[in-house]
C-alpha cells in the first residue's frame, strides 16, 4: 500500500473528500473551514499524484457554507462536481460545476434543481453506472426540528448526470430501528445484475437493501452483519469482488477509528478484512462527532474517515480524512494485503 498526503495542518479543519482519477493524476476535493459548517467552509480541490500536489484552490466560488463534494466523470470526459450548500443540512441546496481540462479551471456553479432543498444528487460518494449507462447515486435527508429523522433513497440520472429523479425512501421498520435512520447510501452492483446498497445507521450496523429494476424500485432495509459508526463508507468492485472502506465500530457516534478496508467475494453475502488504513490512536476525540445541526463540533482527534474509495487503472484509490487536519490518498492492488 501506497500513502499519501493531498493536504496537511490546514488551517481549521477539512472533511469530506471525494477523487477521481484522469490522466497521469488524480483530482481530489474536499470541503474546509473553521469547523464543518462554519460560514468560512468551502470547496477546495488539488490535482496531483504520490507526493506531488498542486497547491489547494477553492471551487465553489462565494457559496458558503459547503459540504460533501462529489465527482462524476462524463462519458465526454467532462469531470462534474456536485456539493451542498446551506448553514444546515436540513436546508441543503445541491450544486454542481464543470471541468473539461482535468480539472485545471472549473465553470461557475449553479443550482441542480433551483430551489428545491434537501439532498438531491449524490450525497457522499460517486454515481453507479449499469451498463445500460443509467446512473445511481445514493442520496438521503436529513431533518432535525422536531427530532432527527433520517431517510436514505437513491437519485438516477438517464443522461449522464445532467438532471436526476429520486426513487421512494428506503423503507425501514422505525418501530424497532434505533435512532433518526440511514443517511449516505453506497451501491454496487452484482455479477447478476442486481444492485444492492449499505447504508450508514444510527443503529449500530449498516443497513441493506436490493434492486431487481435497475434502481426504480428498492427492498425494505434491514440491518447487515457489517459494524457501523454512524460515519460515512465507501463501495468499488474490481472483477469479482467487492471492496468497502468504514470503520468497523458499532454504535451510534461511535469511534472513528480504526479505519479498515473489507473484501466480499460473493457479492457482499460476507465480508473479511482485507487492508487496514489507519489504526486507533485512542486519546481524546472519540466522543463528539455529530454534525453542525446538533450543536456539536468534533476536534478531529483519532478520527479517519469519511472514505472516497474508487477502482482505478491498476487496482484501488481511497481518499479519507485524517483527524480533521489533512486528505490522505492510499493507493492499493487487488494482490496487496497491509496492516499498516
Amino acid at each position: 500500500m501506497e500513502k499519501h498526503f493531498v493536504v496537511r495542518d490546514v488551517p481549521g479543519q477539512c472533511h469530506g473528500s471525494t477523487l477521481c482519477q484522469m490522466t497521469g493524476s488524480f483530482v481530489v476535493a474536499w470541503f474546509q473551514g473553521d469547523h464543518e459548517g462554519a460560514a468560512n467552509s468551502q470547496i477546495w480541490l488539488s490535482t496531483g499524484a504520490g507526493g506531488d500536489w498542486a497547491p489547494p484552490r477553492v471551487v465553489s466560488g462565494d457559496l458558503t457554507p459547503c459540504w460533501n463534494p462529489v465527482f462524476h466523470r462524463q462519458e465526454s470526459g467532462a469531470l462534474r462536481l456536485f456539493f451542498k450548500v446551506g448553514k444546515t443540512i436540513s436546508a441543503w441546496r445541491t450544486f454542481h460545476t464543470t471541468s473539461v481540462d482535468a480539472g485545471r479551471t472549473w465553470s461557475v456553479p449553479h443550482p441542480l434543481r433551483p430551489n428545491a432543498p434537501g439532498g438531491r444528487g449524490p450525497v457522499r460518494t460517486p454515481p453507479v453506472r449499469l451498463p445500460s449507462g443509467r446512473l445511481l447515486a445514493g442520496a438521503s435527508t436529513e431533518t432535525w426540528a422536531a427530532g432527527p429523522r433520517w431517510d436514505s433513497f437513491v437519485e438516477i440520472s438517464d443522461d449522464d448526470g445532467r438532471s436526476w429523479r429520486r426513487t421512494d425512501d428506503i423503507v425501514i421498520d422505525r418501530d424497532t430501528f434505533s435512532g433518526a435512520g440511514t443517511i449516505q447510501p453506497a451501491l454496487w452492483q452484482t455479477s447478476t445484475g442486481q444492485i444492492r446498497l449499505l447504508a450508514r445507521s444510527t443503529a449500530g450496523r449498516l443497513v441493506f437493501s436490493f434492486s431487481d429494476d435497475d434502481g426504480e424500485t428498492w427492498s425494505a432495509g434491514v440491518l447487515s452483519s457489517i459494524a457501523n459508526n454512524n460515519s460515512g463508507i465507501s463501495i468499488c468492485t474490481v472483477d469479482d469482488a467487492v471492496y468497502l472502506a468504514h470503520n468497523p465500530t458499532s454504535g451510534d457516534w461511535a469511534s472513528r477509528a480504526p479505519l479498515l478496508i473489507s473484501r466480499s467475494t460473493d457479492d457482499g453475502a460476507t465480508w473479511e478484512p482485507w487492508a487496514t488504513l489507519e489504526e486507533s490512536r485512542g486519546g481524546a476525540g472519540d466522543e463528539a462527532y455529530q454534525p453542525a445541526d446538533s450543536g456539536v463540533v468534533t476536534t478531529g482527534a483519532n478520527e479517519f474517515s469519511y472514505p472516497c474509495l474508487v477502482r482505478t487503472r491498476d487496482g484501488l484509490a481511497v481518499t479519507y480524512t485524517w483527524q480533521r487536519r489533512g486528505i490522505a490518498l492510499a493507493l492499493l492492488t487487488p494482490s496487496n494485503r497491509s496492516n499498516s
